[in-house]
C-alpha cells in the first residue's frame, strides 16, 4: 500500500519536474533579454550564470529514480523515499533561487533579491567604497564588492563576466558607471 502511494507521489513530482525544466530555462532567457534592454537606461541587472541554470536539467532524475524504484523495484522503504524527498526538495529550492536571484545597480541604489519575494534595497549614499576583484582564471567571473562606511559591512557582491571598467563616479544624482561587457 505504501509503495503504491509513493509511486503515485513520485509520478506526480516527476511530471512537475519535467515541466519545470523548460519553464526555468525559458524564463531565465526572457529575464536576461529584458535586463539587456534596461542597460540602455543605466540599470544593470546581474543574474546567475547560464551554466547554473542548465544544472536544473538534473531535476527530473531523482523523481524518476524514485518512481522506478517504487513502481518496479518491489519497494525501497520509507527511509530511501525520505532521502529522495530531501534531494528533490534541494533541487527545487535551487530552481527557485535561479528564477528569483538578481542584483540590480541603478541610480536609485543597489537592489538584491535572493530567496524572498521582497528585494533588499541599499541607497547609493550608504556605499563607502567599491572594490573590484579581478580573477586570474579566465573561466571564473570578476566581482565588484560594495562596502558601507559605519560598520564596513559588505553589501551584495556583483559577479561580472570579463569586464573593462572605464569609470566609476559617485555623484549627487546617484551612481554613474560605465562598464563595457566583453
Amino acid at each position: 500500500m505504501l509503495d503504491t502511494i509513493f509511486s503515485i507521489f513520485w509520478g506526480i513530482i516527476l511530471v512537475l519536474s519535467i515541466i519545470s525544466v523548460p519553464y526555468i530555462i525559458i524564463r531565465y532567457e526572457i529575464n536576461r533579454r529584458q535586463d539587456k534592454k534596461k542597460e540602455e537606461q543605466g540599470i544593470y541587472i546581474r543574474r546567475v550564470n547560464r551554466f547554473e541554470v542548465w544544472i536544473c536539467i538534473i531535476n527530473p532524475f531523482f523523481p524518476f529514480a524514485a518512481y522506478m524504484a517504487s513502481s518496479y523495484g518491489g519497494g525501497i522503504g520509507i527511509w530511501y523515499n525520505l532521502l529522495y524527498v530531501g534531494l528533490v526538495l534541494f533541487f527545487f529550492l535551487y530552481s527557485r533561487y535561479i528564477l528569483v536571484a538578481y542584483v540590480k545597480l541603478s541610480p536609485e541604489g543597489i537592489e538584491q533579491r535572493v530567496w524572498s519575494a521582497n528585494p533588499t534595497r541599499y541607497p547609493i549614499n550608504a556605499i563607502d567604497s567599491i572594490v573590484y576583484y579581478e580573477t586570474l582564471n579566465v573561466e571564473d567571473q570578476d566581482m565588484v564588492g560594495f562596502y558601507t562606511a559605519p560598520v564596513n559591512r559588505l553589501l551584495p557582491s556583483v559577479r561580472l563576466p570579463t569586464i573593462t571598467i572605464e569609470s566609476w563616479r559617485l555623484c549627487g544624482s546617484g551612481l554613474r558607471m560605465s562598464v563595457g561587457l566583453i
